[in-house]
């Protein structure tokens, strides 16, 4: 399934030069988003998350779309269809968790997807090619746990670090 994104990435998005293309190892669905937290505030994090009980499933990665929209394209991602609702539920319970523990969380309705790349600035083009995409087939990924993960901007891009991961039970 990484290799068809890639595939799609390098193939399709490939001639956009103002598109950032998402690292393979940084390809993640984001249940939550965090932003700027207190470092003393990491353990309440760490603990508010052991308490969700993740749901397991597969997940089909098909169509690609654009965000804010798809003739409007800030970012490229591939979407989420049959088993979405897992990924769904995962966000729900993450997000309760947080609210609960009143933990900030960025509160933008969720959206299973996998972003892929974004735009440095507006390409007209971009939407066309992606309405000839909106059925691309990249395959199935289980879903076996949730991670909270750390976030550092590098000149060269993100760099992603897990700092916990929670199983579903019995996986």
């Amino acid at each position: 399934m990484i290799e068809k994104v890639v595939g799609f990435q390098r193939g399709v998005l490939g001639g956009f030069d103002r598109l950032k293309l998402v690292e393979p190892e940084n390809l993640h669905f984001t249940l939550a988003f965090l932003g700027e937290q207190r470092e003393g505030d990491l353990e309440k994090i760490v603990h508010t998350l052991s308490k969700v009980e993740p749901v397991g499933g597969e997940v089909e990665l098909r169509g690609v779309g654009g965000f804010p929209s798809p003739s409007n394209p800030r970012v490229v991602f591939v979407e989420a269809r049959r088993g979405s609702e897992v990924i769904t539920e995962n966000a729900k319970r993450v997000r309760e968790a947080l609210e609960g523990a009143s933990i900030w969380y960025d509160r933008t309705p969720f959206t299973p997807h996998l972003t892929v790349a974004r735009l440095r600035s507006p390409d007209r083009k971009l939407a066309g090619t992606l309405m000839l995409h909106m059925d691309d087939e990249f395959g199935v990924t289980p879903v076996s746990s949730i991670r909270l993960k750390k976030s550092e901007l590098k000149p060269s891009g993100p760099v992603y670090t897990t700092i916990q991961e929670y199983h579903v039970k019995g996986k």
